[in-house]
């Protein structure tokens, strides 16, 4: 299709896009309703957690919607690479990173612009990410683990992703969002942040969850 030969691109770069979407990921649709949904899950949330507005990287919207995309994009690459994340896994991973509250991952995952009924989805994201990393790198080794890192760069690079330009000017180099006043600035940062060892947020073009 015409997305996957744009890459991660702006709709209006393309042939005419699906009505109502806000990015289409592979094959997928992103619709502007469920990012709506989204945000305002978010939004809710961050009034009970005032310091973490604080810790945004970039407006709501935006980050909520590089955050459907990047755990759609891991999605359709755990399917096509028949990788399986079980909810025991899922259970585990909550349990060690927050004794077993999953109320603190969602906090963590938060500021990162995850909506918290979809914080289970991230972390099946990021664990299926940790899997391919030692599946393509052949071991758990260093030099393995790096092998497998670029390995899933480039792997994921084949889910191409393209963004409505209603979430504002995607910086293909920096794989960002450039500044926009539309949706306001984001707060600059104040010390502190998630849960050390949670999945950190990056751009959706070659990017993975981060550890730490």
């Amino acid at each position: 299709m015409a997305a996957a030969a744009c890459g991660v691109v702006l709709l209006t770069a393309c042939s005419p896009m699906k009505a109502g979407a806000a990015a289409i990921v592979g094959d997928q649709r992103i619709s502007v309703a469920e990012v709506e949904d989204s945000v305002r899950e978010v939004q809710k949330a961050l009034q009970a957690v005032p310091q973490a507005q604080q810790q945004l990287p970039r407006p709501v919207p935006q980050s909520v919607l590089l955050q459907l995309v990047e755990t759609n994009r891991y999605a359709q690459l755990a399917e096509s690479q028949k990788v399986r994340v079980t909810d025991g896994e899922i259970d585990a991973f909550i349990a060690n990173q927050s004794g077993g509250n999953p109320r603190q991952i969602e906090q963590a995952l938060l500021v990162q612009g995850v909506p918290p009924s979809q914080s289970r989805d991230y972390v099946r994201a990021f664990l299926t990410g940790q899997k391919l990393i030692v599946e393509m790198g052949g071991g758990t080794d260093d030099a393995s683990l790096q092998r497998g890192q670029q390995a899933l760069v480039q792997e994921i690079q084949k889910v191409p992703v393209t963004f409505n330009p209603r979430y504002g000017q995607w910086d293909q180099q920096q794989g960002t969002f450039l500044a926009t006043e539309r949706f306001g600035k984001a707060p600059q940062p104040q010390q502190g942040g998630p849960e050390q060892g949670m999945p950190q947020q990056g751009g959706p073009e070659g990017q993975m969850p981060q550890d730490g």
